[in-house]
């Protein structure tokens, strides 16, 4: 009997790994059951949208400006790995303002408990993460981004690797919170990238990263330490107030077009170039 289980447990997995196709819909009606995600060398259909989960919350902010907020859980594992993404992958859904301008309509937001592990994966549409929270081990290296990436006030509690990703569309992380260290060694933007106010309290990793438009750093506070070493601005690079507390090296440094650090701080002192 217990061989038979494992026998049916194996097919199952097999199945699983060897589907060449599969919609985002089915991916959420998996989490909903209570299963991990593993998907290698797969094409996700349709649109991955987490905030169809049936695990959530609701949030009720107050205020004239009050709008029902839903949180919803994602509590399994999901790996995928070598996968094609060719609808949107929403981890954040806003349904837009109400006829007299508030923001009354609903908010959903996405939880991830457990590891997420997007590693050589195509995102051909959106991926959307604004204000999700990541409480696990989190990976995006080697992934190419078509279109914007919006990772605006997501919360990473763990290390974070955006190292050989490539940014197509516009790539937002501002007011990111990284708890870790995060590294985004090697990553390409080609459009704009946008990290004003975006905190690094362990450390970040920048080094041969190639910014193929413009650079916001404005107010961002690198309190461990960064290193830009054998980057390319191809565009300007805006360090406007930005903090430097600790080590930072800007070794083989390329800043193309124009480079403005005005106001900036170095261990507390103006930046001296």
């Amino acid at each position: 009997m217990r061989s038979l289980f494992l026998l049916l447990l194996l097919v199952s997995f097999v199945s699983l790994t060897a589907q060449s196709r599969i919609s985002g819909s089915e991916i959420i009606a998996m989490l909903d059951a209570g299963k991990d995600v593993r998907l290698e060398n797969a094409t996700v259909t349709g649109d991955l949208d987490f905030t169809k989960l049936a695990d959530r919350e609701e949030e009720q902010k107050e205020g004239w400006n009050s709008r029902v907020n839903y949180r919803c859980h994602v509590r399994n594992t999901l790996s995928f790995v070598n996968c094609t993404f060719e609808g949107k992958v929403l981890g954040y859904l806003s349904e837009g303002d109400g006829w007299n301008g508030k923001n009354n309509k609903p908010l959903y937001n996405v939880d991830f408990h457990d590891a997420v592990t997007f590693r050589d994966c195509k995102f051909t549409e959106d991926a959307h993460f604004k204000y999700s929270r990541f409480y696990d081990e989190v990976t995006f290296a080697d992934s190419r981004f078509s279109e914007d990436a919006l990772f605006k006030y997501t919360e990473f509690e763990t290390p974070v690797d955006f190292s050989n990703t490539n940014f197509r569309g516009s790539a937002n992380f501002k007011y990111t919170d990284f708890e870790e260290e995060v590294t985004f060694a090697s990553a390409d933007f080609s459009a704009n990238a946008d990290f004003k106010y975006t905190k690094f309290p362990e450390g970040v990793d920048f080094s041969k990263v190639v910014f193929g438009d413009d650079a916001d750093f404005k107010y961002t506070d690198f309190k461990r330490g960064v290193t830009f070493a054998g980057t390319t601005f191809e565009d300007s690079a805006d360090f406007k107030y930005a903090k430097f507390s600790g080590d930072s090296d800007f070794t083989g440094t390329d800043f193309g077009r124009h480079a403005d650090f005005k106001y900036t701080r170095i261990n507390g002192q103006k930046w001296k170039m």
